[in-house]
């Protein structure tokens, strides 16, 4: 009877239990090595009953995971991406307005200062000197953050906050690197040695296809990479010349944006990126590649389907002129 009392209040070593005025709590422990061995064992009991070909599988679960876990949230995102878009352009069209109505306030503060007398301005200086002594910079500046807080506004009503932007990377990063580990695991890759390595999964070395007969080494030509780093920067700008013609405003100076920064970090990521297949074993290699593939496949696709509205430029079905046929010219018709 003690002993079982005391297994009720400090537990068996292997579950541990506290008594509290709580209850009873039992402490679990979770490691992403364990993740990493659910998911090598699992891949390795689909290719033992399916069959299927290392070469084949590495792709078909690639696509597979992507469009299962990652479309339908990137559908989300782009439909959100349209809203935003749509309000953003309502708010934009406000800023000359309140830059305007500031631009006055300072006008109107200024007459009154001179139109005082010398006894009584010196009584109303500290209120009015905010105004009168604002630059033009300072005004820019008041109507970007009073624009930035109209448009939060906006968007929290609509429910479409910026923050919700970042759900998809937050759902597809780790599920890359997750897959990434595993098939390096699965290749055996610990080391840049590919002679002594060892692969988790035998079949590795014998179940690849053309000139890539063995998974578990790298590509002998470097035609994977070469391939996977085209896809790649092919992404990369279709990803951002998209986002270039959906600003509402033309770019005038050569000063680089957070867009320009963003976009240059992704092609020298690229190159990083390539440096690594080089040595790479093709398995994880083609796993980058097929996971490029599906991404440059799911912004096409995503461009088409669910454009994104009030950009000054279409990807698809864009004509020079848009005009209808029977439409005549009101400017420099002659009568």
């Amino acid at each position: 009877m003690n002993v079982l009392r005391t297994r009720l209040i400090y537990g068996n070593g292997r579950y541990p239990i506290r008594n509290g005025a709580s209850g009873y709590k039992r402490n679990f422990h979770f490691s992403p090595q364990e993740l990493l061995t659910c998911v090598t064992d699992g891949l390795q009991a689909i290719h033992h009953v399916s069959n299927v070909p290392w070469w084949a599988l590495i792709p078909l679960t690639t696509f597979t995971l992507r469009g299962i876990g990652t479309l339908p949230l990137a559908i989300i995102q782009r439909k959100l991406l349209q809203k935003q878009s749509g309000l953003r352009s309502v708010v934009s069209a406000t800023n000359p307005v309140l830059k305007y109505n500031l631009a006055k306030k300072v006008q109107t503060a200024k007459s009154k200062m001179e139109a005082l007398d010398s006894s009584e301005s010196t009584a109303v200086v500290p209120l009015q000197a905010p105004l009168t002594n604002m630059k033009y910079e300072e005004l820019l500046l008041l109507t970007s953050k009073e624009t930035r807080r109209r448009q939060k506004a906006l968007f929290k009503q609509h429910k479409v906050q910026l923050w919700k932007n970042f759900i998809l990377p937050a759902c597809q990063i780790p599920l890359w690197v997750t897959m990434s580990l595993t098939f390096r695991n699965l290749s055996g890759w610990t080391s840049w040695n590919s002679l002594s390595n060892k692969p988790l999964d035998p079949t590795l070395c014998e179940e690849g296809l053309l000139w890539f007969n063995d998974l578990t080494i790298s590509d002998p030509y470097h035609i994977i990479p070469l391939v996977l780093g085209t896809i790649s920067l092919c992404n990369v700008e279709w990803t951002f010349k998209t986002l270039e013609i959906s600003r509402l405003t033309q770019k005038k100076s050569l000063r680089p944006t957070l867009a320009d920064s963003m976009s240059n970090i992704s092609r020298m990521s690229i190159v990083f990126m390539m440096a690594i297949a080089f040595n790479a074993p093709v398995a994880l290699s083609l796993f980058w590649l097929s996971s490029q593939l599906f991404s440059l496949i799911q912004n096409i696709f995503l461009d088409i389907v669910f454009p994104i509205n009030y950009s000054p430029i279409r990807r698809a079905g864009y004509s020079k002129s848009t005009a209808h046929k029977d439409a005549k010219s009101i400017i420099n018709a002659s009568e």
